[in-house]
């Protein structure tokens, strides 16, 4: 997911925990002690299997200690990770993989078609982003210690990104029963866990994983992930070099990052920012419950002039949730919301709402001061008073899960419209908090899943259609994604991932 997490403390402590004692990298010979040092926008919220967000800058704190069923390769297809081959029966509601033989996890434990089945049942048991992307899975069947066949309820096209995403993180069996494992991951990855060396909710320090089978990905000898949400203190840390690599959410980061010098990498980064609106129902803001007022809030967007200004032209305007590059974006919906303040105005006021009503919503400022700031712009043009609770990294997701917010400002990343689809629009879905249910958006994703290949992105399309109808959301626009590197390290990002995997970080030369 992707979806952007946000945190709000005191940027002089935050550069204080994260820049001082001697942080930074010496990546640039490539030698044998060198540190990768990133910041990173969020804490991790767990280590535990299937509760972990299923794609966004946790990633980073996740791809240190654990591998994946699949990965993802340079044009963000999966790819094979401890799965080496995959396919589908002819119904497409069995998919056998084989897997990597000579894998152990750092506690000593053997990986095998025994451990798939036990993170797999684990995970998909589980209430979380990664747990609920493998509904589909009925059971996970063991034919040999190389080879496991995931047996589905229904054909579920979305399911190989998901098992290149959090969903196909492998821990120890041994470990899958240990609260521990929410704060002390066990896994088969790249680096290990160092909690000596750690602080746990500022900085986590993760070293090499001397028996790992694929080294050579990983130059690096340590990875040190700092939690900074503050561009100030980010872009001080890239400035002195104590920092290595930090996403660049704001103008200005970019900006102060480009002036100093620093390399600014942009990529496809799969996310769709914008208001979600996720309390259709009304619940707690009545007025969401009517189809003229969510309507009336994306006509009262100047999505161009937030993309031109806010975003130093970083994106493409949309008012779909299913990226440009997809089967479900269908061109033609674009121009629905064009800029109209009379007419967004004149919706309101047909919905009984011409004083507009009030709403309170996580503030968000310390990490997306301007992405806020046009937020309240554009409510405050139809009279919708907001009011800004304070809230840190940790909560917001659990917070948005639990609707406690009836909207706001987010990013969700998406790798295809099926990912989405889990992510937003069924029951089981955790980012339709307030378990929202339209009979023709239900009978569209019920045929968007079951669909012959040849017939899939004309249903998606109609699915658009009726979102975009319906203002299910008030998308901004689709995301194009900046990193910031210092000049000893290198890095790729890789489309529909709204950051980097950790092995495309390199030492600068190597």
């Amino acid at each position: 997911m992707r979806r952007s997490l946000i945190a709000a403390s005191a940027a002089s402590l935050l550069l204080l925990a994260a820049c001082g004692g001697g942080g930074g990298s010496s990546s640039g010979s490539g030698g044998g002690d060198d540190t990768l040092t990133l910041a990173a926008i969020t804490p991790p919220s767990s280590f535990a299997i299937g509760a972990m967000a299923q794609s966004g800058p946790e990633d980073t704190y996740y791809q240190a200690v654990y591998d994946k069923l699949l990965t993802q390769d340079a044009d963000g297809q999966p790819a094979a990770d401890l799965a080496t081959e995959w396919s589908y029966d002819e119904t497409n509601t069995t998919l056998s993989l084989t897997l990597r033989e000579g894998v152990t996890f750092t506690d000593g434990t053997a990986f095998d078609a025994d451990a798939v089945k036990a993170n797999l049942d684990v995970a998909r048991a589980a209430t979380g982003e990664a747990g609920t992307a493998l509904g589909s899975i009925s059971s996970v069947e063991v034919v040999d210690a190389t080879h496991v066949d995931l047996v589905l309820s229904r054909p579920d096209p979305g399911l190989l990104q998901s098992l290149a995403r959090s969903s196909g993180y492998m821990a120890s069996p041994d470990a899958l029963d240990s609260p521990d494992l929410a704060t002390n991951p066990v896994g088969s990855g790249p680096y290990v866990y160092d909690a000596d060396a750690s602080t746990a909710g500022s900085d986590y320090t993760f070293t090499r994983n001397e028996d790992y089978w694929d080294a050579d990905s990983y130059p690096f000898d340590t990875v040190e992930v700092q939690y900074l949400d503050d561009t100030t203190a980010v872009l001080n840390g890239l400035r002195s070099g104590q920092i290595d690599g930090s996403t660049a959410q704001t103008n200005d980061l970019q900006d102060g990052a480009e002036s100093a010098g620093l390399t600014v990498t942009t990529y496809t980064s799969g996310g769709i920012e914008g208001i979600y609106l996720w309390d259709r129902a009304g619940a707690l803001a009545p007025a969401l419950g009517d189809v003229r007022v969510r309507q009336a809030i994306n006509y009262a967007i100047d999505r161009q002039s937030i993309v031109d200004v806010v975003k130093n032209g970083l994106g493409q305007p949309t008012v779909q949730v299913f990226g440009p590059e997809s089967d479900g974006y269908d061109a033609s919906l674009e121009g629905t919301y064009d800029f109209d303040l009379d007419k967004a105005k004149e919706l309101m006021a047909e919905a009984g709402y011409a004083d507009g009503f009030s709403m309170t919503l996580p503030d968000f400022s310390p990490v997306y001061p301007d992405e806020q700031a046009a937020m309240t712009e554009a409510f405050s043009s139809l009279n919708i008073d907001v009011t800004y609770a304070p809230i840190t990294g940790d909560q917001v997701v659990g917070s948005i899960i639990g609707a406690q917010w009836p909207a706001n400002f987010f990013t969700l990343t998406a790798g295809s419209p099926y990912e989405m689809i889990g992510l937003t629009l069924t029951q089981q879905s955790p980012f339709n908090p307030f378990k929202s249910s339209d009979p023709s958006i239900d009978a569209l994703v019920q045929q968007a899943v079951t669909a012959p290949a040849d017939q899939q992105a004309d249903v998606l399309q109609q699915l658009s259609d009726q979102l975009v109808e319906q203002a299910w959301f008030a998308p901004w626009y689709a995301l194009e994604g900046a990193y910031v590197t210092t000049a000893d390290v290198t890095v790729q990002g890789v489309p529909g991932l709204s950051i980097p995997p950790l092995s495309s970080f390199a030492p600068a030369g190597s």
